[in-house]
């Protein structure tokens, strides 16, 4: 794995393949996001029994497909602290690897992973998450553009997070500034009218190519 500052405070750590990634990123992320333990402690083995019955790849296959499923992770800095106080031990070892990368860095920074070569698309939607955490400038005006959605929209949206059976309520508000920006195509599959939203992405994208030019 290779680590990459890739603006102030914004850290990307790109693997060779999609099962590395995944397998590294897996009780990390979802201490950060999963709707079952975000901020709680669990073993893999909890965790694969659980995304079996709840994942919409696992209930349709009976197996384990979460290395298969994702693609892309982000998280705050706050996701490592139980790790570093032993909470998490026995650590796998990818998982101490991956706490040595960051073991001397201080203050809030954001961490994205990727394999391979990225798309730009995808870099970007990731980078967002980055400066929704890191900077309070963009984030504000992030949330001023997502309060002219409707509430119906909005009910939408949070039906499809919630159903993708990947994001805990918490980070709803900062998937839906992302989602907008990059994925609208997934959006208007879950039925979310998304022809109305095009000055929505619009002004999303504007924020951003602000805050990274």
């Amino acid at each position: 794995m290779k680590l990459t500052e890739l603006t102030k405070d914004i850290y990307n750590v790109n693997f060779p393949t999609r099962t590395e990634l995944a397998s590294t990123f897996l009780r990390f992320q979802e201490y950060y996001e999963s709707p079952k333990f975000r901020r709680k402690i669990f073993t893999l083995a909890e965790y694969k029994k659980w995304y079996i019955a709840n994942s919409p790849g696992g209930k349709k296959t009976g197996k384990f497909t979460y290395y298969q499923d994702w693609g892309g992770f982000n998280m705050p800095s706050f996701a490592l602290k139980p790790f570093y106080q032993g909470k998490f031990n026995p650590l796998s070892t990818k998982e101490k690897r991956f706490l040595d990368l960051f073991k001397d860095k201080k203050g809030k920074f954001y961490i994205i992973g990727t394999y391979g070569k990225v798309p730009e698309k995808l870099l970007r939607h990731e980078i967002a998450h980055g400066f929704f955490y890191t900077n309070s400038e963009y984030k504000n005006e992030v949330l001023r553009i997502l309060r002219k959605l409707d509430k119906k929209t909005r009910t939408k949206i949070n039906d499809y997070l919630y159903s993708s059976g990947g994001y805990h309520p918490e980070v709803w508000v900062d998937e839906t500034h992302t989602h907008l920006m990059s994925n609208l195509g997934e959006l208007e599959k879950a039925g979310v009218n998304v022809s109305k939203l095009k000055e929505v992405n619009k002004n999303l994208n504007s924020s951003l190519d602000k805050y990274l030019n």
